[in-house]
């Protein structure tokens, strides 16, 4: 491990100190979303420091396999819900586990590819597990058993595997579910993964030949411009105004050195490495994918208020999407009127159909790191011998599972 990840780490016990003592001095902190909550206060700083070490010692944060955190750890926190599960924890490739695996799968049921976040170098966490569960687990029953899961267990930039070595493992799994005779299958992730499920679907258009598109992309804080520009860090903009609110900092993002290790010498403006990122920008490059021009196909999209990507991902949003661009947030933001946190457009030809969000003060991924407490509340309700329905869950606490559930039983 480099000296400079060891200070961070050593350091990180006085920074929550620090944090603690704000909290009860002052009655709130920077992260607005959070500024009453000191559990989340005090993960959102770990989550900084996580994410601050230098990207070859990310291994070391999470040095469990995934193999162990879905077979071992989760069964051992949430041993009602996994019980729930069918097929959970049974490997379907070599880079791959399933989640949940229904039995008598028809053509047509729909299976999810999750792509976990962690910036490619960090290993799956916990929270990022409890969540998709909670939501399956949410799901109308006649949705719920009709839906699979699917876990991509992808190599990490910290273990000597730059992208697209995880690119071409989704394209190993992506097409052995359609050689199985798979038809409607999505693919689902956050941050890093959001990247990966954006990025394949540019990939199959370089193919160049007939290819199966996915039925539904969702795109949890997706991680679309690999490196923020100087110009991004101004006064006004996303990086600047939310570098003290968010997991996601500048200094950390727009290092040259930490791109080479994720890509490589890879062109880091192309479509394929940066969908965000690519000069010049134009609706052209996408509307010749399916996922972004065919209203057969669906987009959920969903980022934060406060986060530092939330620039970066209008603006790809607004070209891939045609996504309305206008709406002011954030510390320039002057009406609190739900109009601007929501979008949704249906049956518009030239156009998928889209079903967006912006969390109010929410920062990155915060549907996969903060909102997994209520795989608890679920459990407590199994308990019970009830199932916890999506209309008894507090719709402002768990902003993203509770929309992303509805979604999923309005479509799947």
């Amino acid at each position: 491990m480099s000296l400079r990840s060891i200070l961070i780490l050593l350091k990180l016990p006085f920074d929550l100190l620090v944090v603690i003592l704000r909290f009860y001095i002052f009655g709130g902190l920077r992260f607005r979303r959070y500024n009453r909550e000191l559990r989340n206060c005090l993960r959102l700083r770990i989550y900084r420091a996580a994410l601050t070490v230098d990207i070859l010692d990310g291994k070391l944060i999470g040095p469990h396999s995934n193999a162990f955190l879905i077979r071992k750890v989760i069964p051992y926190i949430l041993s009602t819900l996994v019980e729930n599960c069918p097929g959970y924890g049974k490997r379907f490739d070599p880079q791959s586990f399933w989640l949940v695996k229904q039995n008598d799968r028809k053509p047509s049921d729909p299976v999810i590819i999750f792509s976990h976040g962690g910036g490619y170098y960090i290993q799956t966490m916990p929270s990022q597990i409890q969540s998709l569960l909670s939501i399956y687990q949410l799901l109308d029953e006649d949705v719920q058993k009709r839906t699979s899961i699917l876990f991509l267990d992808y190599k990490l930039v910290s273990d000597g595997y730059p992208f697209p070595t995880q690119l071409h493992q989704l394209d190993e799994t992506y097409n052995k579910l359609l050689d199985e005779g798979n038809e409607n299958i999505i693919l689902m992730g956050d941050s890093a993964g959001g990247h990966l499920s954006v990025a394949y679907t540019v990939f199959l258009k370089l193919l160049e030949k007939s290819v199966i598109y996915p039925s539904k992309l969702v795109l949890i804080s997706p991680w679309v411009k690999l490196s923020p520009l100087p110009s991004d860090a101004q006064k006004g903009y996303s990086w600047h105004e939310n570098e003290d609110r968010d997991l996601i900092t500048y200094h950390r993002f727009s290092s040259v050195q930490d791109l080479k290790h994720i890509i490589g010498f890879q062109d880091p403006f192309s479509l394929l490495c940066s969908p965000g990122g690519k000069t010049p920008r134009s609706r052209d490059d996408w509307a010749s994918i399916p996922n972004f021009s065919d209203p057969n196909h669906d987009v959920f999209l969903i980022f934060g208020e406060d986060e530092s990507f939330r620039d970066d991902i209008v603006q790809w949003a607004s070209y891939a999407l045609n996504y309305p661009v206008g709406d002011e947030y954030g510390a320039f933001a002057t009406s609190a009127d739900d109009s601007r946190y929501s979008y949704i457009r249906q049956g518009e030809q030239g156009n998928a159909n889209l079903t967006a969000f912006v969390e109010p003060m929410g920062v990155h991924d915060a549907m996969l790191y903060f909102e997994h407490d209520i795989a608890k509340i679920i459990e407590k309700a199994h308990s019970l011998g009830e199932k916890l329905a999506i209309a008894d869950v507090d719709q402002s606490k768990f902003f993203g599972i509770t929309r992303l559930t509805k979604f999923f039983n309005d479509t799947l």
